[in-house]
């Protein structure tokens, strides 16, 4: 680990320069551009199977949901959002621990970065990864008529939250985990639960009834009803609520990403 030094830009007054964040952020473009064949199948092919084999397998024994009309029109916007959950906590928590473990951090901070310089671009590229699958996913679920086409622009702007939550709740599990066999319980632990029981595949309603305000207290539950509000062009003041819980959280989760990693590699 780097010694804190005196003059160490990560331990004065936080500072946000574009230049830094986006060399970095596009330090992360370039890595993905050169695996780009692998990477169609992480945003397209993988998550356009579970799409059909949901929406047209479980779909025809569900037949309709009360409300929503088709089960695969209920789901897709799950999916999508659900998958771009995947897309942005991969980045902050395994790819970012690959990054700590290979020094790459500590060779950025070398160069006048700051620590929240590193974050901000982390989170940023999150974003991107989440709004290159939702773009992937959507386009696959709007060619079949189970979210509309005009829908895209606002599940784009529901992607963002997905990127800066689920990207800084990575970083926070990347900073802290020991080793990455630990790292894993994110996933194990944390997204396979929040993606079941996010409403994404039946509603909250049907839970039991200490199990549903527990449901509705997760970040990805939130964001899937912003998801699905959007695609069926049902907007309501509990949208609203999810909106303002969601920007909260990335507000909160920014300042705390921040702490950790820093305390990761510079003391």
């Amino acid at each position: 680990m780097m010694q804190a030094a005196t003059d160490d830009p990560a331990a004065a007054p936080v500072r946000l320069r574009l230049r830094s964040v986006t060399g970095i952020w596009w330090r992360h473009v370039l890595a993905l551009g050169r695996v780009w064949k692998v990477a169609v199948t992480w945003f397209a092919v993988e998550p356009a199977f579970v799409l059909l084999a949901v929406a047209l397998g479980i779909g025809r024994l569900v037949g309709e949901v009360e409300a929503y009309g088709s089960y695969a029109v209920f789901v897709a916007p799950g999916i999508v959002v659900g998958t771009a959950m995947f897309h942005a906590l991969f980045e902050c928590s395994w790819a970012a621990f690959q990054r700590i473990q290979q020094s790459v951090y500590e060779t950025i901070l070398t160069a006048p970065v700051t620590v929240a310089e590193i974050v901000l671009a982390e989170l940023s590229f999150a974003v991107t990864r989440a709004m290159i699958s939702t773009v992937a996913v959507g386009s696959f679920a709007a060619a079949f008529g189970w979210v509309p086409w005009s829908a895209l622009p606002a599940l784009l702007l529901v992607s963002v939250g997905v990127g800066t939550v689920f990207g800084g709740i990575g970083l926070l599990f990347a900073a802290l985990s020991p080793t990455v066999h630990a790292l894993s319980l994110v996933f194990t632990l944390v997204a396979t639960p929040l993606f079941f029981f996010s409403g994404a595949f039946f509603p909250i309603s049907v839970l039991p009834d200490w199990l549903e305000p527990v449901a509705w207290g997760a970040p990805l539950t939130a964001l899937v009803h912003l998801g699905r509000g959007v695609a069926l062009g049902s907007l309501d003041v509990g949208h609203a609520w999810a909106a303002a819980y969601v920007m909260g959280l990335s507000v909160a989760l920014f300042p705390l990403a921040v702490a950790l990693l820093r305390r990761r590699l510079l003391v």
